[in-house]
Formats: C-alpha cells, structure tokens, sequence
C-alpha cells in the first residue's frame, strides 16, 4: 500500500471519531434545549441522560486526540521521501503568483477565515477586490447560523435565488424547511407542525416520497419519533449536511466549482507523488522533468478529478481569427 493511501486510511479514522464527538455535542444541544422547552420533565430521567453523553463525549474526545496523534505519527513515518525533485517553480513564479495568491484567498475565504486572509493579503502585496470578498463573507454567516441550527438567514437566501435553484435543481430549499419540519416533530408540537406541512406541499411535484415519510412522523409526535420507524430523519449528521449542501450551492451560482480548486489542485498532486516516485530514476537519467508543460507519463486521479470542457458559441455570423476570437466563446468545466 501506497503512502497517500496509508494516510487517506488513516485520516478516515480521524474524521470517524471526529463525527461521534459531534454526535455527542449534539446530543447535548437537543438535551439542553428540551430541558429548557419542558416544564413538565422528569428531572431524574434527563440527569441520568445527561451524565450518560457526557461520559461518551469524554470518551469520543479522548479517542479524537488519540487518533490525531497516531496520523502525525504515521506522517512522520510515510512521507520521507525528499519531493523538492518533482517541483517546478516556473510554474508558480512570475505572473503564476498571481494565480496562486488567488487561490489561497479563495480557499481559505470559502473557510471563511476572513482574518487569516486579510494577514495573507498584507503579507504576500496581493490584491483582492471588497466586491469578490463580500459573497464569502454573507455566506458564511449564513453558514454560522446554521452550524447554531438557525435556519431562517438560509431560507431567505433561498427564497431570494429560487429561480436559479430550480433552474438548477437544487433540493437545498427542501432540505432546510425537512429540518425545521422535524424540529416541531421533536418538540412534539402537533399543531405547528400541522402548519408548517402546508409549506412543504409546496415540494410535492419534486419530492412525492420524502413528503410522504415526513406526513407519516406526524403519526408519532405522542410517543417520540426516536421510537420509531422514522428515527433516521432526527439524525444530526443532517445537520451536518446541510452545511456542506449550502456552501457548494451557493459557490456554484457565484459561478465557482463546488470544491476549491486549491483542495483539488493538491489532492491531484499527492495522487500523482507516488507514480512519479516510481520512475524517478528514469526521469533523472533521462531529464524528462521541466522539459514540458506536462507530467512525463499518466496518473489516473479518479473520477473526482475529471473535468470536461465544451464550448458554447455564439449564433453571430462575423467572422473569428485566432487573434480576436469572439467574446461569446468560453470554456467552461462541468462544475461551474
């Protein structure tokens, strides 16, 4: 096995235990909030619960840590090859800083470590317009508030780009108005939720079947959903989701790739480390490297790492030359 694939296994154990410590926080958020939402409650019930999560967040956090620090362990002891060979500066020198500078503020902008990029700008003399910081900064605020599971920034984006989510097909609007659904269901508020399905009717050409699950919960308000067939839409991976759901549709009509192109620039480069590795030699002996614009044999990246362009032309009738080609021909990938 492979460095890169030794470190992929192992950082999945890291994101496994990450997710059952955030299993737990939320756990403790839902606990909390019932608490606060019920008078009526059975104190000795919710103590018990609540020292039951605070042993298994104890335990899911030690087991975090722990697993944090075997990767660093295991990095140490994959990655000991000297890969400075396979560098080529040309290619991020020059005007490329540029491109690059960008592509670091985007990354981490989408992060939304707004303060991290001010200190790169600064640092680096690059240049960044307020108007491409601003969308960056409103989405994630929005995405803030739904990390607090405050939905309401999220719905009004929503309403306010629905035709280009339905041109899309996006089923983020849905998604946010299931979670505020299911949130009534838990506090078992009949009557609000009664309501709140008049709202959701309005999805029912596009998600028949979810409706249909959603409308049956309804049957279990008295005894607790937890209880029942349809425990899997309390989830709070779902929350989680969300998140991510939010972040790709709303880069996508800012007319950004779903991903950061800096995240897939170095996840193609660390796929690509160990085929070149493997004929290192043959590249020394032979000087293929920085003779060319491209790698000296092929990688397979994955199907993650495709990207297909197409062309789409104007219907003008004037004549394009090479020199001046028309404004109406543009590249673009299938994630724009």
């Amino acid at each position: 096995m492979d460095a890169v694939s030794v470190l992929q296994k192992e950082f999945c154990k890291v994101e496994s235990k990450h997710k059952e410590l955030q299993e737990g926080l939320s756990n403790m958020d839902d606990l909390i909030a019932a608490i606060e939402n019920n008078q009526d409650l059975d104190c000795n019930w919710y103590l018990n619960q609540v020292k039951t999560e605070l042993t298994n967040i104890s335990v899911s956090h030690k087991d975090w840590h722990g697993s944090i620090s075997r990767f660093g362990k295991v990095i140490d002891k994959q990655l000991t090859e000297n890969v400075s060979f396979f560098t080529n500066r040309d290619l991020i020198s020059g005007r490329n800083s540029h491109l690059l500078h960008q592509l670091i503020c985007e990354h981490f902008l989408r992060q939304g470590n707004l303060d991290l990029v001010e200190k790169f700008i600064k640092d680096s003399d690059h240049q960044l317009e307020e108007s491409k910081k601003r969308p960056f900064v409103d989405l994630n605020q929005i995405v803030g508030c739904l990390k607090k599971r405050d939905l309401e920034p999220a719905l009004r984006w929503c309403e306010n780009n629905r035709p280009a989510l339905k041109k899309r097909g996006s089923s983020l609007e849905f998604m946010l108005h299931r979670l505020n659904f299911i949130t009534l269901i838990k506090e078992r508020d009949t009557a609000a939720a009664l309501k709140y399905a008049q709202i959701l009717g309005e999805f029912v050409d596009t998600h028949k079947k979810q409706l249909q699950r959603l409308m049956g919960s309804l049957l279990y308000v008295s005894t607790g959903i937890e209880n029942s067939a349809y425990n899997d839409l309390i989830d709070p991976q779902h929350w989680l989701d969300i998140c991510d759901v939010f972040t790709k549709e709303a880069c996508s009509l800012m007319g950004l790739s779903k991903e950061s192109p800096l995240s897939i620039t170095v996840d193609a480069g660390c796929k690509a480390l160990p085929a070149l590795n493997s004929i290192r030699q043959v590249m020394e002996a032979k000087q293929l490297w920085g003779l060319k614009d491209e790698l000296p044999c092929e990688v397979d990246l994955g199907p993650s790492c495709q990207f297909h362009s197409f062309i789409r032309l104007s219907n003008s009738q004037s004549s394009v030359h090479k020199i001046q080609p028309s404004d109406e021909v543009r590249m673009w990938t299938r994630d724009l």
